[in-house]
């Protein structure tokens, strides 16, 4: 199937998009990455509508930082539809009795999008955990800034992940 250009980029933009407001705990922005009937299976617990994908997403307060790392984002478009998957190696850094821990995870998602007027929108996520691996972090390599404090920066909400990808 030929998939164009324009598409390709908007849907790839849409999977940083996600990441984005994952580490950014930008719980709002998910309003431009899902339609509002959405699906999203995780691990085989189906959490609808949008709303509820939100809260669900307030599972990330319990780290002190996150990192969503997006690869190989491979659709095939048919009209307003589209369908494939994305790879995702998401750290997650954590408080632990021994010091903060780093949780790394290969993920992939199966998705299923819908052109909306506003652009393409997650209309299901199947979340499929591939691996994981959890050490501890080295403090001794620089200064680990919390998501909450990087948010409140200056310039801070100038973030891309409000505006609607298109």
């Amino acid at each position: 199937m030929n998939t164009a250009v324009e598409d390709c980029v908007a849907i790839q933009q849409l999977m940083y998009h996600y990441a984005s407001c994952a580490d950014q705990k930008n719980y709002a922005g998910f309003k431009n990455v899902f339609c509002e009937d959405a699906v999203f299976d995780y691990s085989g617990k189906l959490v609808t509508p949008r709303s509820a994908i939100q809260e669900m997403m307030r599972a990330l307060e319990k780290y002190t930082l996150t990192q969503h790392q997006i690869h190989n984002t491979v659709y095939d478009v048919e009209g307003d539809t589209a369908t494939g998957e994305t790879y995702c190696l998401a750290s997650h850094l954590r408080e632990s009795d021994s010091g903060l821990v780093k949780i790394d995870m290969g993920i992939t998602y199966k998705d299923s999008l819908l052109r909306t007027p506003e652009g393409w929108r997650i209309q299901y996520r199947g979340f499929n955990l591939l691996w994981s691996q959890t050490a501890p972090v080295d403090q001794n390599q620089g200064i680990l800034v919390p998501a909450r404090v990087a948010r409140e920066a200056p310039g801070a909400g100038k973030s891309p992940v409000d505006n609607p990808v298109r």
